[in-house]
């Protein structure tokens, strides 16, 4: 299995915690978050009929889609209603730049 960190955004490009920064990285639409000091990215697609998480709010580690109100959970993409999950991608941030691991590519 192979591995590979992109840089995928400048740290400066993010908003302040609660709200969402959408990307893009090998096809994938990402959204990123800024929570407790560290920066989080989430598959871009809300579980329940796939509105962008991206314009949702961020609360307490839960991002509320704007569409129906659904929370996801940043750490590992669970959402308190139902069974299903959004997709969580390991996120670093080095030297004021923020890196996705994606794997398999």
């Amino acid at each position: 299995m192979s591995d590979n960190w992109l840089r995928i955004a400048n740290l400066s490009e993010l908003p302040t915690e609660g709200l969402g920064h959408a990307v893009k990285a090998h096809g994938l639409d990402l959204a990123l978050f800024r929570w407790n000091d560290r920066v989080y990215a989430i598959e871009d697609l809300c579980p329940h009929l796939g509105f962008p998480l991206s314009e949702g709010i961020m609360q307490t580690g839960e991002v509320i889609c704007s569409w129906h109100g659904w929370h996801v959970r940043l750490e590992d993409g669970t959402c308190r209603r139902e069974k299903e999950r959004a997709k969580v991608y390991e996120c670093e941030v080095r030297e004021e730049e923020v890196f996705v691991r994606l794997l398999n590519l």
